[in-house]
Parts: C-alpha cells; structure tokens; sequence
C-alpha cells in the first residue's frame, strides 16, 4: 500500500475537488442533485469487486434515468482494509425514488444513505481528500461506461 500526503498531492487532490464540484454545473448545467455513503456489511477488500456493485447500482439507476451521472470514490476504512464508497450523482429522479432505488439495490450489501447536494457544504472536498493516497484509494466516473455487467 502506497501512502502520500504531500504538498504537491494534496494540491492535486484539492484540484481535483474543485473540477468534480463543477462538473455538473459545467456538464449538466445545473448542479448535482445527490450525496451517497454506501458501506459493506463485511469488509469489501478488492476494488473490482467494488465496481461491479456500483456498476449494479447505476444500472438500476439508470434503468429509470437515462441521464443519470456523477463520480464515486472509495475510500478505506479507519483501519485500511476494507473499501467503502462516496458519491456523487446527478438525476432527474424524485428524492423518494433515487433513494428507494438506492436502498433496494444496497440493503444486501451494507449500509447506504442519501442527501440532497448543498453546495455550501464541502460534501466533494470530503470525497476527495483521499484520493491517491494509496492504490486503493481511488475514484471513478458514475455513468454508462459502468454497465459492463
């Protein structure tokens, strides 16, 4: 496991931070819409095992929003084995469904959680301070290109 926190890779994780933040606004032209904690029951240890449940998700997802899109980023828990995920989604689903979808397709898995985006908190800054920090620490698109299934 690499671990780094310098200057120069907090700066591009801070980077990255503000670019994630208005990519909705740039891409969508509006902001995002949602925040999403998903966890594991048990421990999840590989990345790709990751991926095919939030591939999973967005297809759920996607299936009642074709223009359903965001990024995620897993994060490693407090003692740096298992994986868990942050993201953050634009959709043009009501709140009651987007977390009904979110909850049918994550229950089985662990814990997940839904807010509405705010701006004025710093819900991407806090996505984004890990990235990087070790090969497992690392992000992804939420879009199309996850429906490999």
């Amino acid at each position: 496991m690499i671990y780094t926190n310098t200057e120069k890779d907090i700066n591009r994780r801070n980077g990255m931070g503000s670019w994630m933040k208005n990519y909705s606004l740039t891409e969508n032209g509006k902001d995002w819409d949602y925040c999403v904690g998903l966890s594991y029951r048990r421990r999840e240890m590989k990345t790709s095992n990751g991926r095919k449940n939030i591939g999973r998700l967005f297809n759920n997802l996607y299936e009642l929003d074709d223009s359903v899109n965001g990024f995620v980023v897993d994060e490693l828990d407090d003692i740096g084995i298992g994986i868990h995920h942050h993201l953050i989604v634009s959709s043009s689903l009501s709140e009651d469904i987007f977390k009904k979808t979110v909850q049918n397709s994550w229950d089985r898995k662990g814990m997940n959680w839904v807010d509405n985006y705010d701006s004025s908190r710093d819900y991407v800054g806090y996505m984004c301070k890990h990235i990087g920090k070790t090969n497992r620490n690392v992000f992804d698109v939420f879009n199309k290109s996850l429906i490999k299934l």
